[in-house]
């Protein structure tokens, strides 16, 4: 039924419009600029570049509607008889607003055919002003201090930001959702700077055809093509101005394709912009960073242990660096990285009604990460993250303009379709490794010496020859064990040389093997390391050189979206209506190479450990048996299936009792020594080395402890074909009967559609609509997430209110249990008692009266459910269900009031909703369920959902300034929270849920100053109050680890900024008759005086505000202790320092003629010089404290009288304390340094 109707909605509203397009919308009067009087049929059209994108004609009353238009910045051309052309530059049409425009021409002069050309300003007031936020043009961006997506957005007011970015908007949780070109980005949202042509932020009063975001929406729009080509390039640098390495170059094209045959207008143009960013210090600090001075750094990592002194055992050198052996540095260590960018796109303009836009990005980056406790000593070793983001569409739009004179009801019908595909995809490991993932865990090659161990039988064994006749014999020595090592010699690979170094050094403090490195034992307790093995951090701090960072892993996730939308006039109503669909898919794959070497040698020889009592051998020497031998038995049902792939690789017997050391393995020449039947040792080639094919996948998965973890992926690392089924992770097998475990890809499917009304009445502008959003995970979740297993409710137990107990007992029901209620009883096994009932969250004992605490219904077996199958261990595919896919409807309403020309009220409601992220579970999750610890996800997970009110007000105070004063109510609801199920079984865990709510309360006055002489001003103060049950989705992770119940009570958040500035400052200085700075006038030598400061000017941006929240704590406590902090005062009761952040840019406009030295048929060029300047004063603004302190730089774990005698016994107290103080002044907890670059940019 479902699927009918979907369908049936479909074909509905594809007929009525095939489209989604983030449009505009221009409308004006056409007059005679002298008499006020309308002109009929003028002509009117939009160019950008000079390719017409959209036109009409005037109407008797001289009104014109333009409709659909592409955001973006146009030219406006209006032409009549009798009349001079009239241009205006740089008309901005931003997003889903209709922009006013009326068009006073004036009558031609008999002589001349003059054309007027005005540059466009954007009104003060914009009478279809209904949204909170900011539309931030090209020309404003260019003169910005930073020209990113998410520093414009940080500038606009209600933007949180902490240290110059996009954060928290109007108190929402999250971040923004990003747009390009109409495109929601999954991946990178970074575009090349030159390409953007405004960018819009939305924070209220979001339009119908919006939806998924509960907080901010940044919709981007690139520029497009060009009547003439032209090009530019920017190049950036910081080298010669400060110490962090960055760089950035810019080019961009545009021109035409093809051109019209009878005029200019380009039939098909092209847009396109690349970027290229690198950054030597990724890892900024405004203190500075600390590391090993070179001379110790070489000397721990070519001798990385000493004797302990203590008898036995080492410690590693490295915990006796003191201050001393350490340095001060200004940048961090190998935290490089690059990335490209690149947009583009091309429009084709079929005819006058028909466009076709095709376009797309594309962002690549590579960089080294930085890791807080590898910066010290091992960061040679931080890890290697790539990643790729690209994103194509093609949008089709046809206009159906109705003539101006047409008495029809619908008018002005278009259509459009858009649709989009985009892929993000990332690949991490370690940077010497990379894929090849047995190299990680490789330290050398390792003989094992081995020889039979024999101990006196005082029994009697019966030996049986081959003519099965039986023998016996008393007091003889018998075998003990195969395995009695004498002797483990080391040869050390340059695969891991700091790795493999703490087993050489281990091996050079002992001469002798005795109790040392006889065998694996000796060498792991004195502190040598085996293959597979970690080296320790230095007091749980500091990772030792060499030490491996990251996994190797890879993923992806795509995402196909068709979009369909249209619009129509009908009488006063302007109706928009669309539908959209996606689809997504993720998939991710990791392997623990270290860890494979330490799995491997658990699976290989398992089978072969025990003796073969049953068949004892007899061995004479000269006719006398006094020793009895028991071989390796042989137990085919323990055999894995790794042991027999590597024994047919070997060319060994699968079923043999060859003992093979995968520790032997040697990559020069893949061979591995093993010792066969009689205990003598041999060499075979693994001709093709290891393989990730030679395991199972339940190998791998080892009972929760997985080396290997993937979805969409198989145990191999290839891309699965098709969607597996729930059904097929418990029954596929492979040719050899193991289970294959295919798990597939997280594919959820996001639906919506759409109508909305926008309409005048009286004076009133209506915009009135409502959004139907559809969302369904597409994955299995459990029936019940209290019980894994199959269980019994009390109306599948019940009869007339009665349940008869295993003993025959019956026990009435009570009245208010409903029959979906789970059962709980005394016991799994043994059921006696009926001890409580459960309904969803809430408990009740055996009454039916509801209780709080479930633990009260543990009898002594643990709480325990009526199972159905009381010996279940293991979840089967009936403990799930499909998701329940999610409907929400969400009504649009907002309206403005013009008082006049210069005043207007608006207002609006609005009811927005978010699906959740990465609500996706492995089954493997569940299969191990026992085994696995931590928090686990909820595949049940439901839409995030807020409601939001706001009213405003916007005031002209000048023909060149306005006042805006804004006051907005939210609400926060389903908010994702960890949430402890007590009373679970098998066990209580702990997940999420949409548990928090939350409100934010706010008023935002903004202030906007056009440019007014020198002087161009946008400023904007926020009073703003944000409180939730909590902050994140592990706000209760420490209150859970602690014990505490699941509270609910509500308090600040820790981007609850209660006083928030953000200003744009432009001062700048014009050119000709408009130039009022400095000049030096040469009157005498009969030159032209100098204007120095023609078309230069200075921007500078200011975000800051109060101190925001933090929890603090009585206790001290520190990073490496594993007590919990005890809570002063409430959650989030604590308050940081005020701060502020400048960012600065100054720079001169050059405007230039190329081509002929006269100057005459040149062409005209433009270039500007530059200085940015980012954290101008250098403030360390303090972005995070130490609970118990309320300093960024301490904790008061060192003097704090309670943790002296653990200081105390440190390998080397001093040491401990001086690497204890470096490590706890955390560069996190400070703003950036102060940036300086020099740029310029050429175009022409």
């Amino acid at each position: 039924m479902l699927r009918k109707l979907l369908f049936t909605l479909c074909i509905v509203l594809t007929s009525w419009s095939l489209a989604y397009a983030q449009v505009g919308r221009l409308q004006g009067v056409v007059v005679d600029k002298d008499t006020g009087e309308p002109i009929p049929f003028a002509n009117i059209i939009l160019e950008n570049g000079g390719t017409q994108v959209g036109g009409t004609s005037s109407d008797f009353d001289g009104n014109y509607d333009i409709n659909p238009i592409p955001p973006g910045t146009y030219d406006l051309k209006a032409t009549f008889v009798g009349y001079n052309t009239f241009i205006m530059k740089g008309v901005v049409i931003p997003a889903n607003k209709i922009t006013f425009q009326d068009v006073s021409m004036s009558m031609q002069s008999e002589m001349l055919d003059a054309v007027e050309i005005v540059d466009y300003k954007v009104p003060l007031i914009s009478k279809d002003n209904t949204s909170g936020g900011a539309t931030i043009t090209a020309e404003e961006i260019a003169k910005m201090p930073q020209r990113s997506a998410a520093a414009v957005a940080a500038s606009v007011g209600g933007v949180f930001s902490s240290d110059g970015e996009a954060g928290n908007m109007r108190g929402a949780r999250g971040g923004a959702t990003y747009y390009v070109d109409g495109v929601r980005v999954i991946g990178s949202a970074t575009v090349p700077q030159s390409a953007i042509d405004q960018v819009e932020v939305l924070l209220s009063g979001t339009p119908a055809m919006y939806g998924d975001a509960t907080g901010g929406i940044i919709n981007m729009t690139t520029k497009g093509p060009s009547r003439t080509f032209g090009a530019g390039v920017e190049l950036e640098t910081s080298e010669f101005l400060d110490s962090y390495g960055h760089n950035r170059v810019g080019l961009n094209l545009q021109g035409p394709l093809i051109k019209g045959k009878e005029s200019e207008t380009a039939l098909l143009g092209f847009f396109l912009s690349g970027e290229f960013n690198y950054d030597r210090d990724r890892a900024l600090s405004a203190i500075g960073h600390y590391k090993a001075t070179d001379e110790w750094l070489e000397f721990i990592q070519e001798n990385p242990i000493r004797v302990s002194g203590t008898g036995s055992g080492t410690y590693p050198n490295g915990a006796y660096t003191r201050e001393g052996s350490m340095e001060y540095i200004k940048n961090s260590q190998n935290t490089s990285g690059w990335n490209a960018n690149i947009a583009g796109n091309i429009n084709v303009r079929t005819t006058e009604t028909i466009n076709l836009t095709f376009g797309g990005t594309f962002n690549l980056s590579r960089y080294n990460a930085y890791n807080r406790s590898s910066a010290y000593f091992n960061y040679d070793k931080n890890a290697v993250s790539k990643d790729q983001t690209w994103r194509v569409y093609g949008r089709f739009t046809q206009r159906f303009p109705t003539p101006q004179e047409s008495t029809s009801l619908i008018k002005n019908f278009y259509y459009s379709l858009q649709v989009d595909y985009e892929r993000y995809s990332y690949e991490q490991g370690d940077p010497d490794h990379w894929d090849n993932v047995w190299d990680y865990g490789y330290l050398g090659k390792y003989t094992i010496y081995k020889t039979p161990s024999y101990g006196f039988a005082d029994t009697t064994i019966t030996v049986t020859d081959a003519n099965g006749n039986a023998h016996y014999y008393n007091n003889v020595w018998a075998t003990t064990s195969w395995d009695y090592d004498t002797l483990v010699s080391f040869q050390a690979s340059d695969k891991n040389p700091l790795l493999a170094e703490y087993t050489s050094d281990y091996y050079g403090l002992y001469s002798d093997p005795l109790g040392h490195y006889q065998n694996f034992t000796d060498i792991q307790l004195g502190g040598g390391l085996l293959n597979g093995d970690y080296n320790s951090a230095f007091y749980g701090l500091y990772s030792a050189p060499g030490s491996i960072q990251s996994n190797y892993g890879y993923g992806e996730s795509d995402k196909f979206n068709v979009n369909l939308s249209g619009a129509m006039t009908i009488g006063n109503h302007e109706i928009k209506l669309g539908f959209q669909y996606e689809q997504r898919n993720s998939r991710g794959y990791s392997i623990n190479g270290t860890r494979m070497w330490y799995l491997m040698r658990n699976l290989t020889n398992f089978h072969i450990q025990q003796l073969d009592l049953q068949n004892p051998e007899a061995i004479s020497y000269d006719g006398f048996v006094d020793t009895i031998r028991y071989y390796r038995r042989y137990d085919e049902a323990t055999q894995r299936q790794f042991d027999k792939n590597l024994r047919e690789a070997l060319g060994l017997d699968v079923d043999g009792l060859d003992w093979i050391n995968i520790d032997s393995y040697d990559f020069n020449d893949n061979t591995i020594q093993y010792y066969d039947r009689e205990g003598n040792m041999h060499v075979a080639t693994l001709q093709d080395g290891f393989d990730i094919s030679m395991f199972t996948p339940d190998e791998l998965t080892q009972d929760g402890n997985s080396y290997v973890s993937y979805y969409g992926y198989d145990f191999k690392g290839n891309k699965i074909k098709g969607q597996p089924t729930i059904e097929d992770f418990f029954t596929e097998v492979d040719e050899n009967g193991n289970y294959t475990r295919p798990v597939g890809t997280f594919k959820p499917i996001y639906m919506a559609g759409y109508l909305q009304d926008k309409f005048a009445f009286k004076d009133l502008i209506f915009n009135i609509g409502v959004r139907v959003d559809r969302f369904d995970a597409n994955q299995k979740v459990l029936n019940d997430p209290y019980i894994l297993y199959d269980y019994k409710t009390a109306g599948e137990l019940m009869k007339d209110r009665n349940i008869e107990l295993q003993d025959g007992t019956v026990v009435n029901v009570p009245s208010n249990i409903g029959d979906d209620f789970a059962v709980y009883v005394n016991s799994i096994d043994n059921i006696t008692e009926i001890v409580g009932y459960r309904d969803g969250n809430t408990w009740y004992g055996a009454d039916g009266r509801e209780i709080t605490d479930p633990t009260t219904l543990d009898k002594g077996s643990g709480i325990s459910p009526w199972l159905v199958d009381s010996k279940q261990r293991k979840i089967s595919t009936t403990s799930f269900k499909d998701y329940d896919p999610q409907w929400s409807v969400m009504p649009r309403i907002s309206f403005s009031f013009p008082i006049s020309d210069e005043a207007l009220f608006f207002a609006h409601y609005d009811v927005l909703t978010q699906r959740p992220d990465d609500n996706y579970v492995n089954i493997y999750t569940y299969y191990y369920f026992d085994q696995v610890s931590g928090a686990i996800g909820n595949p049940a997970l439901k839409p995030t959902q807020t409601i939001d009110y706001e009213l405003g007000f916007t005031q002209k105070l000048t023909n060149s300034s306005s006042m805006t004063i804004t006051g907005y109510y939210r609400e926060l609801r389903n908010m994702i929270q960890m949430y402890r199920y007590t009373g679970a079984y098998p066990k209580d865990y702990t997940s999420v849920s949409n548990l928090d709510f939350g409100t934010v309360k706010g008023i935002t006055a903004s202030y906007d100053l056009r440019r007014t002489g020198n002087v161009r001003l946008r400023a904007s103060y926020t009073l703003q109050f944000t409180n939730a049950t909590g902050a994140s989705s592990s706000t209760m992770a420490s209150l859970i680890a602690a014990g505490v119940p699941n509270l609910r009570s509500t308090f600040p958040m820790p981007w609850d900024r209660r006083h928030q500035f953000n200003i744009v400052l432009d001062y700048r200085f014009g050119e000709g008759k408009e130039y009022n700075g400095p000049v030096t006038k040469r009157e005498k030598s009969g030159k032209k005086p100098i204007n120095w400061l023609t078309n230069t000017g200075a921007s500078l941006t200011v975000n800051g505000g109060s101190g925001t929240p933090y929890t603090a704590a009585k206790n001290i406590n520190s990073p490496i202790s594993a007590s919990t902090n005890l809570l002063d005062g409430s959650m989030f009761g604590s308050r940081l320092p005020w701060s502020f952040r400048f960012d600065l840019r100054i720079d001169k406009d050059i405007n230039l003629k190329l081509g002929k030295k006269d100057g005459e048929g040149g062409r005209d060029a433009y270039m500007n010089v530059y200085f940015q300047i980012l954290n101008l004063l250098n403030s360390k603004n303090i972005m995070g404290v130490y609970a118990a302190t309320g300093n960024p730089d301490d904790d008061g774990y060192l003097t704090a009288p309670e943790w002296q005698r653990e200081i105390n016994t440190q390998i080397d107290p001093i040491a401990y304390r001086d690497l204890y103080s470096l490590y706890v002044n955390y560069r996190g907890n400070y703003s950036q340094p102060r940036q300086i670059r020099f740029g310029v940019i050429f175009n022409f």
